[in-house]
């Protein structure tokens, strides 16, 4: 205690006691109204809320990376320590600093931004419980960079088709029996088989027809679809995205009976896509179908001649491409009234396609039909630069 006075040193750790006490005790009011209490109980009530919901497991994982994510996770910025009452705009401000820190050339942060800012917003409204009065500091504004997506073009489309039919050994375009179709050559221990390779077409061939999303795939099954024998094939996904209410979807393709027709004949009923591949109970998503469906879809394109620039592609490219060339080859989708029920059958929105796809299409149009009025330069062409060089 600093001092060999026996009483003054007894006096000395009193205070000493006393002062540690005060701190721990102050640190501990602080704590309690702090984030990490609020992420306590908010993800403890939403993990009772979704545990028996669809993708929970990704659901989880990934709130989770939010707030423990390495240096970038909520958790451990300074901010997160305070009294909820303390937090400012400036403190956010410090944050979009901290996460512009990661960028890259192809990732702005925009999207984490974006997903921080909800999960914070959440936690700030689960403290009102505590503090009625908490009002949400202003967060930074959220720029992205736009990008036009990764698709295929209509003949690199028809290229990746054909050579998985060509992979197939021709049994992906046949008139095959249930029977017929279990019979095809396959082995769980290798993915180039002849049966996921007639799975991989039907697969490619529902993105096409009914603009499905890659979650789906998991869980489509054949029930889902009906024929109503009008030349017209209807899918009501019975499971959508976030629980919402069942989706009606069809195919405005003409080809899109016959194809489906020649489909159910072989898989009449249960799982349409890798129905060999055991879905977790409740949670279909979470099987390899993706993983199967990503990695043969890479290899036909990779095989084609010449190769198709596969890197990064996946069956929400296959999407894309499914709506781009849909609007490609009828623009009248893309312009009010009809822009809205496309939009609405692909489970999307029209802001989504004019954002993702038209403006693109526009812009390649527009810079065609300039071109095409334009007169190159006769000093600008090689021939005559050659002329002159010789002179």
């Amino acid at each position: 205690m600093g001092t060999s006075d026996p009483l003054e040193a007894g006096k000395r750790a009193v205070e000493w006691v006393g002062k540690q006490q005060r701190a721990q005790e102050a640190q501990k009011a602080e704590r309690g109204n702090n984030l990490g209490v609020y992420w306590d109980s908010w993800f403890a009530n939403e993990c009772r809320t979704r545990e028996t919901k669809r993708n929970f497991t990704r659901w989880k994982r990934d709130e989770r990376l939010k707030w423990e994510g390495e240096a970038y996770g909520i958790k451990h910025q300074p901010w997160a320590l305070k009294s909820v009452e303390d937090i400012t705009a400036l403190d956010f401000e410090d944050y979009w600093r901290v996460l512009d820190a990661r960028r890259t050339a192809k990732n702005d942060m925009g999207g984490t931004k974006a997903a921080q800012k909800t999960l914070i917003r959440k936690l700030l409204r689960e403290a009102r419980s505590d503090h009625p009065r908490l009002s949400i500091p202003e967060f930074p504004t959220i720029t992205r960079q736009t990008e036009q997506v990764v698709h295929l073009k209509k003949s690199d489309w028809e290229r990746l088709v054909k050579k998985v039919v060509e992979l197939s050994g021709g049994a992906a375009r046949k008139q095959l029996s249930a029977k017929q179709y279990e019979a095809l050559q396959f082995s769980k221990a290798k993915r180039q088989s002849q049966r996921n390779w007639v799975d991989l077409y039907d697969a490619l061939h529902l993105l096409w027809f009914f603009h499905l999303r890659a979650e789906d795939l998991p869980r489509l099954r054949a029930e889902w679809f009906s024929d109503t024998g009008d030349d017209e094939i209807i899918c009501l996904l019975e499971e959508t995205k976030g629980n919402r209410h069942k989706h009606e979807t069809r195919s405005y393709r003409v080809d899109a009976p016959s194809n489906w027709r020649r489909l159910a004949q072989r898989k009449p009923s249960g799982y349409l896509v890798f129905p060999h591949i055991v879905r977790p109970k409740g949670n279909p998503a979470e099987s390899s179908v993706l993983d199967n469906f990503n990695d043969l879809l890479r290899t036909a394109m990779d095989a084609c001649d010449p190769p198709i620039p596969s890197k990064g592609m996946t069956a929400t490219n296959i999407r894309h491409t499914a709506f781009r060339l849909m609007l490609e080859e009828v623009p009248a989708l893309g312009r009010p009234p009809l822009i809205h029920s496309f939009a609405e059958n692909g489970m999307t929105s029209a802001a989504m396609l004019e954002r993702t796809y038209l403006k693109y299409i526009d812009q390649e149009s527009t810079a065609k039909k300039v071109r095409a009025q334009t007169k190159s330069s006769e000093w600008s062409l090689q021939k005559r630069a050659e002329k002159q060089k010789g002179v």
